[in-house]
């Protein structure tokens, strides 16, 4: 699904990139003041293959708001017809990081910082990112994962040299109930703290994989998609879950 620009809450962004097309993301900021705040790079999920940054308008202008924080949502190109793959996507993610990091006055981001947050498909982004990102010389603060699909990620960290390794940041994985990415995501944790990396994790009871960006109004407006997750007592428990990622961020962005 999309918006148009009259519809969106947040604001619509096209990132230029030299011999790339642009990067496609909507923009939310707390107050629109100049204080610096962290950012926080919010990806959708979908198997890959489906799913759009603008169903999580709703949400993100919520956590904008509660978290006093930037968001950025990214309408990453999804695996379709062989014209793209992950890689082409994990490069639109450090190209937008790189972009607000760049202009960070004009957008009031606090460049120490930066975090990225996924879900299913988006976790296994948010993770793939953070080790590019880390690789790259740019130091992300934390990682969320929610219900991630992990992919080839255990094997990509331990492949990494000890130089990037000690530079990856805390992960939070939120799990939902009977959920076989949310059980297989643990791998991950298992790897990133058996290195000695810090993690959390955050399992919440009687879920469904989805939960957290299904129970948003724009979900109603999808076709062809079963919102199993979405229920009125669904939607309680992902507001806790936003509301235990915000003190998890808040903690961590006033360590320096």
């Amino acid at each position: 699904m999309s918006k148009t620009d009259e519809e969106l809450i947040g604001q619509h962004l096209y990132i230029e990139r030299s011999n790339k097309e642009c990067v496609d993301t909507n923009w939310y900021s707390a107050d629109g003041g100049e204080e610096k705040r962290p950012l926080v790079i919010n990806l959708h999920g979908g198997a890959f293959i489906a799913g759009d940054a603008d169903a999580l308008d709703t949400q993100s202008n919520r956590i904008s708001q509660s978290w006093n924080v930037n968001v950025s949502t990214i309408n990453y190109k999804l695996l379709k017809d062989n014209k793209y793959d992950k890689d082409y996507v994990v490069q639109e993610i450090f190209d937008t990081v790189q972009y607000f990091i760049t202009n960070a006055e004009t957008y009031a981001v606090d460049v120490d910082n930066i975090f990225l947050m996924g879900y299913s498909a988006g976790g296994y982004y948010a993770m793939a990112s953070t080790l590019n990102l880390t690789e790259n010389g740019i130091n992300i603060k934390g990682q969320i994962l929610c219900y991630a699909y992990h992919g080839n990620m255990p094997e990509t960290f331990t492949n990494m040299s000890k130089t990037y390794k000690d530079k990856v940041p805390p992960a939070l994985f939120v799990l939902a109930d009977k959920d076989s990415f949310s059980t297989d995501s643990l791998q991950y944790e298992q790897t990133l703290r058996d290195y000695g990396i810090t993690t959390e994790v955050k399992a919440y009871k009687n879920v469904l994989h989805g939960f957290i960006e299904q129970n948003n109004p724009e979900y109603d407006r999808l076709h062809k998609i079963s919102c199993m997750a979405k229920s009125a007592e669904a939607e309680k428990v992902a507001r806790e879950a936003e509301n235990h990622i915000g003190a998890w961020i808040d903690k961590l962005a006033t360590t320096k």
